[in-house]
């Protein structure tokens, strides 16, 4: 068994190719292997797939998805492969690496580096011969976009640094001309690279051909001169034995110890053991100067990791380790790059007295002491890529560590240098520091606190030493207490002896270094109640254009105060957020922060109101809508980008909505949530739909809004309607229709009647249904309110489907149809479709309902509406059932039953794990039939809905027993 990823996605058993089904599916199979034995997060899949970050609309999607790829898993024999991992939101796929060709082209890559190490060139070349002969195509063929590239761009890579590898190796066992041969199309794409060139030159003077190489080298250097404006390393000189050079060093001091300059070690160190992995491996790889960059926010242990690996990696480094610390953050100036060139010489044995006053000659020097030394050398608090330029050694046998707060762009675009970003600790990582800081007796006896401390600390080491020291200091404490006392007080608590090490002053110093424009986007960014945020919504609150508050989101990210959630939203860490909020409350006037947020509700709900009206142009907006003002909210070309739209700011809109109603902004906060409930209740949580709606009708409430309290009403109403609970569901809408009669409103009333129709028709009074339904269809004509008259005619029609009279019920369920067609609402005529296709079913018409049930499907990437996707499912199950393909049915019965379990509606998933158990009693999986049959009379008794008795008479009929 082999699966390939160097190239198109594979599977081959005994040499037969298996089928892995469309792309979508083979891009998934292809995220796991790449990651095999690790977990990935949905989130991360979502992006690979799909380039966006909506995940709960792609949720239903993606768990299709892995059904069907752990259904291929199965037919090999590799039964529990693939697995959700619990309490993570993520799959992991446990399988051999060695069954995984790009996992053993790595094995294969260690295995020769270390066959380099022992001298053992014939063993490398036989390695990497098998390693690069699994490559068969372009990596990752079937992932698209930006997170699949950089994945390939990184297995390019370590391709490209076996291939050198290689080379070296055939050139130290006697192969010139095929080193030679395997370099050149290298260096054709890779004309710049110093490393190749290196090769090249040695294996052309090897070949005996100097001449050749010395012509080679006179033209890289002009082309490397021309492209990069500044010299390559790599000159005539290259050519004569290391020792020849250094006899122009007699000014060193031969005595002079070897430097151990790395800060002292911290025996607890916890976490962060990928981005020592890739060190490692950065650190054994081939290639020129080897640096990297290690970027990431304040306090989040990048000085501490490039310690932890550097001591840990000290034999690695015979030749000694070199450390600055640049300063760029902290109450002194940032150290200059002679001044640094200096300490550095210093270090290297050259006499303080010595050092060459010119700042060229100081260069020099520093380069050839450094050529050949296997040292490490780490460059910390870096401001900026030039302060860091001229200390970077040439020699590829040093690792030179940069580390800075700020990301690094000159050395990552001008010279292809490694960035890697040091993130805050995982739950897990957290838990552990702390217990090794504060010990296993204390943690363990109050393990609710160590949650609530580990919390509080958001994952950065430093928050996390500050909090163990300080629970340290105070041994008779309960745990308990001081996570109360810490939770107000963490900001300014010292980390050590000095008060240079409090989380607010290291803020301080990466905030106090921003232009205006960012600084105070960083203030303005503590008000914001939501988890990320765009740019359209910061300029919101900056009151300036887009393109300058991205600019000024740029800055803010380069600095790590706020990072990348995905490609145009951002994301500030909880403390950070904290310490915004604290500055801008002591720093900014009360009447320019309740300015902000006011502008950040008006954009909101104008954005919100122009979605809405793309996704139903007939949806009548809510009353006493503010004017844009100083705002320029959203507008939306096409449904999808405003679905997009309602689902990445879903969790910002409910933070808004209480931000509102806490701070007396009482119609925004019910004007927003009325606005949003026409979307919000298709897919995702109806409990935090129905918590927006409770704070939405106290603020109509408080603002004495009439109007705005009914509406408020009925959509609470809904709510519960839409979960089955109807009494509750009836009482609001009989208190809304109280109000509007109360107050005169005639529209407002015909709503009222027709949900509490809708009710009455669920709970089996269908004659008062069907009268008032009647009753209100007379009234939607009169008003021309066609919206109205269609959802009447639809329900009218489910009225007399119930009673069997198929005939009247189709002529209703058509003329509603032909509406929502004229008026253009997809979701409508979603919803006919799927009532015409269960009404094709009563009527005997399979493959009537199976053309129905998909034309609503086809409608679900532009509607969002997954109970309708999910009725709509469960009705092309039941068509395919009938029809006799019974496993086409298993398929879209599965499909059914996962989404309704991601609605959390037990009818709909009774329903289809009905189908679903008939499906699997028809291809012969008895006892998986049972199962399923015995899950959905589990769920059914948790419901009092008047559905549940045909489903138990369904269920019975295929003898699953009830006798539970």
């Amino acid at each position: 068994m082999e699966f390939t990823i160097l190239g198109p996605t594979k599977l081959t058993v005994e040499g037969r190719s298996i089928p892995l089904g469309a792309a979508k599916q083979r891009g998934l199979l292809a995220v796991l292997l790449y990651h095999a034995g690790n977990p990935v997060r949905i989130e991360t899949i979502v992006e690979f797939l799909w380039q966006d970050s909506v995940v709960d609309a792609r949720r239903p999607l993606l768990y299709a998805l892995a059904s069907r790829v752990r259904a291929v898993l199965r037919a090999v024999g590799l039964q529990d492969a693939l697995v959700r991992v619990p309490g993570t939101g993520a799959y992991r796929l446990t399988v051999d690496p060695d069954l995984v060709d790009y996992h053993r082209f790595l094995r294969l890559t260690a295995e020769a580096r270390q066959a380099v190490d022992r001298n053992q060139h014939d063993r490398c070349v036989a390695l990497l011969t098998r390693a690069d002969e699994l490559w068969r195509g372009d990596p990752l063929a079937d992932l698209r976009g930006a997170r699949g590239e950089h994945l390939r761009r990184d297995m390019r890579e370590r391709q490209f640094g076996a291939a050198k590898m290689l080379a070296e190796s055939e050139l130290a066992t006697g192969q010139h001309n095929r080193a030679l041969a395997r370099l050149e199309p290298l260096l054709i794409e890779n004309p710049l690279d110093e490393g190749l060139a290196r090769l090249w030159v040695t294996a052309l003077h090897a070949a005996g051909r100097t001449y050749d190489a010395r012509d080679f080298l006179v033209a890289y250097r002009r082309r490397y001169r021309r492209t990069m404006r500044t010299d390559p390393v790599l000159d005539i000189a290259d050519l004569l034995p290391a020792a020849s050079a250094r006899n122009h060093l007699a000014i060193v001091d031969a005595a002079a110890p070897v430097p151990r300059q790395l800060p002292n070690d911290v025996p607890d160190y916890t976490g962060h053991r990928g981005l020592l992995d890739e060190l490692d491996a950065l650190a054994a790889g081939e290639g020129t100067s080897k640096v990297v960059v290690l970027t990431g926010m304040p306090g989040v242990g990048k000085t501490t990791l490039a310690g932890q690996w550097g001591h840990r990696r000290q034999g690695w480094f015979p030749d000694g380790q070199l450390y600055l610390n640049a300063e760029a953050h902290g109450p002194v100036p940032p150290v200059g790059a002679q001044e640094a060139l200096h300490r550095f010489l210093v270090a290297l044995g050259v006499p303080a007295d010595r050092v060459p006053a010119d700042s060229h000659r100081r260069v020099e020097l520093y380069h050839r002491l450094m050529d050949g030394r296997r040292m490490l050398v780490v460059l910390d608090n870096v401001v900026d890529s030039d302060q860091a330029q001229q200390l970077l050694p040439r020699s590829d046998t040093s690792l030179t560590v940069v580390i800075s707060r700020n990301r690094l762009r000159g050395l990552s675009v001008r010279h292809g240098i490694r960035s890697l970003t040091v993130a805050p600790l995982s739950h897990l990582e957290r838990h552990q520091m702390l217990g090794r800081i504060i010990g296993p007796e204390r943690t363990g006896a109050e393990p609710a606190a160590l949650e609530t401390l580990a919390a509080l600390s958001g994952g950065l080491p430093l928050a996390l030493r500050v909090i163990g020291e300080h629970v340290v200091s105070r041994p008779q404490a309960r745990l308990g207490d001081l996570a109360d006392e810490l939770a107000g007080r963490l900001l300014d608590i010292e980390g050590d002896d000095t008060d240079e090490m409090t989380l607010r002053i290291v803020f301080a110093w990466s905030v106090n270094a921003l232009a205006p424009m960012p600084a105070r986007l960083f203030l303005r960014l503590g008000l914001f109640p939501g988890g990320t945020i765009g740019a359209e919504a910061a300029a919101a609150m900056l009151a300036v254009d887009v393109a300058g508050a991205e600019r000024a989101l740029d800055q803010l990210a380069r600095a790590h105060l706020v990072n990348h959630d995905t490609v145009r939203r951002y994301r500030m860490h909880d403390l950070l957020r904290r310490y915004a909020a604290d500055r801008a409350q002591a720093e900014e006037p009360a009447e320019q922060r309740r300015a902000a947020l006011h502008r950040l509700l008006d954009w909101y709900l104008l954005t919100a109101v122009n979605a809405v009206t793309a996704l139903e142009p007939d949806h009548a907006p809510v009353p006493d809508l503010p004017d844009a003002g100083a705002v320029t909210p959203m507008t939306f070309t096409s449904d999808g980008a405003a679905l997009r739209w309602c689902e990445t700011e879903r969790t910002n809109v409910l933070a808004l909505v209480r931000s509102a109603a806490v701070e007396g902004f009482h119609r925004y906060a019910w004007q927003t949530v009325d606005t949003v409930h026409e979307v919000f209740d298709r897919s995702g949580s109806q409990e935090d739909m129905r918590e927006m709606l409770r704070i939405a009708l106290d603020a109509a409430t408080a603002d004495g809004h009439d109007p705005g309290r009914v509406g408020t009403l009925v959509n609470l109403g809904a709510t519960y309607f839409t979960t089955h609970d109807y009494d509750r569901a009836g009482n609001l809408f009989a208190e809304a229709l109280r109000l509007a009669e109360e107050n005169g409103f005639a529209e407002l009333q015909t709503v009222c009647r027709h949900n509490l129709a809708s009710v009455h028709l669920r709970t089996g009074a269908i004659g008062t249904a069907i009268e008032t339904f009647r009753a209100v269809l007379t009234d939607c004509r009169a008003a021309e309110n066609a919206t109205g008259e269609a959802y009447t005619l639809y329900h009218l029609a489910d009225a007399h489907r119930q009673l069997g009279q198929y005939d009247q019920a189709r002529l209703l369920y058509q003329q509603a149809l032909a509406i929502w067609d004229r008026i253009g609402s997809l979701r409508g005529r979603s919803l006919n479709r799927v009532r015409l296709a269960e009404l094709s079913l009563d009527t005997g018409q399979p493959e009537m309902a199976l053309d129905l049930g998909r034309a609503a499907l086809d409608l679900h990437d532009r509607v969002t509406d997954d109970t309708i996707r999910c009725d709509a499912l469960i009705v092309v199950a039941e068509a395919q059932l009938r029809l006799g393909r019974h496993r086409d049915a298993l398929a879209e019965a599965t499909l059914a039953r996962v989404t309704g379990d991601e609605l959390g509606d037990p009818i709909r998933q009774a329903r289809a794990l009905a189908v679903l158990a008939e499906a699997l009693r028809a291809v012969g999986d008895h006892d998986n039939a049972l199962s399923r049959g015995r899950e959905a009379l589990d769920l059914l008794d948790d419901t009092d809905d008047p559905q549940r008795q045909a489903i138990r008479e369904r269920i019975s009929a295929h003898r699953i027993p009830q006798d539970r």
